[in-house]
C-alpha cells in the first residue's frame, strides 16, 4: 500500500495538477506542493532556465552531485611538420567542447584541442588532439545544465590531460617542449 507522498507523486505524473490533487485526497496545498518540490518533479514557481540562459541553480548543483567520472579517453591525434622550424616559434590555440552524447547510464563529453604552430617563416606545422570523458549521472543533462558544464567543469577535468598529450607531443616531434598553462576559471 502506497503511502500519503507516493500516492502525490502518482497522481501528479498522471497528470493531476497541485490543486486537484489536495483536494482529492484531503491535503493541504503546500503540502502537496512541498512533497513534489522535494521529490524533484515540480519546479519552484518563477524557476527555470534563467534569462542569461543560466540553468537553474538548485538543477545544477543536483546534477553535479549526481556526476562521476568514468573513463577518460585520447580518441584523435593528428600531428604534422611541414619542414624544420627556424627562429622563435609561436603557437596559435583553438579549443572547442562537443558533446553530450547519450550513453547506457549517461554521457560522453570532451574538447577539441588545435595547436597551429608558427616560427618567422610562418605556419610550419600544427597538432589536433580530442579527448572525451565518460560520465554516469541519473540525469541527462539539457542544453542550459551542458552549456554550464561545459564552462565550468568539463574545461576543468579534461585540461591536464591536454596540457600532458601536449608537453609529450611536442617533445616526441622534435619540438621544444610545450607545457601549455594550467587553467584558470
Amino acid at each position: 500500500m502506497e503511502n500519503k507522498s507516493e500516492t502525490i507523486r502518482r497522481l501528479y505524473r498522471e497528470g493531476k495538477g497541485v490543486s486537484e490533487i489536495a483536494k482529492a485526497l484531503g491535503l493541504s496545498y503546500q503540502r502537496v506542493y512541498n512533497t513534489l518540490k522535494r521529490s524533484g518533479l515540480l519546479e519552484p514557481k518563477g524557476r527555470g532556465p534563467l534569462p542569461s540562459g543560466e540553468p537553474d541553480p538548485e538543477a545544477y548543483v543536483k546534477f553535479i552531485q549526481g556526476l562521476d567520472i568514468r573513463s577518460v579517453e585520447l580518441v584523435e591525434v593528428h600531428a604534422k611538420l611541414e619542414r624544420p622550424p627556424k627562429g622563435k616559434l609561436a603557437y596559435k590555440m583553438g579549443l572547442e567542447a562537443f558533446g553530450p552524447e547519450p550513453r547506457e547510464g549517461g554521457f560522453l563529453a570532451g574538447l577539441a584541442l588545435s595547436l597551429d604552430f608558427q616560427d618567422e617563416e610562418g605556419p610550419f606545422g600544427f597538432l589536433r588532439l580530442r579527448v572525451r570523458a565518460g560520465y554516469a549521472t541519473p540525469l541527462f543533462p539539457d542544453e542550459a545544465l551542458f552549456r554550464a558544464f561545459r564552462e565550468r567543469n568539463l574545461l576543468l577535468h579534461l585540461w591536464p590531460y591536454l596540457r600532458l598529450y601536449v608537453d609529450f607531443l611536442t617533445a616526441q616531434m622534435g619540438l621544444p617542449r610545450l607545457v601549455l598553462p594550467a587553467w584558470k576559471a
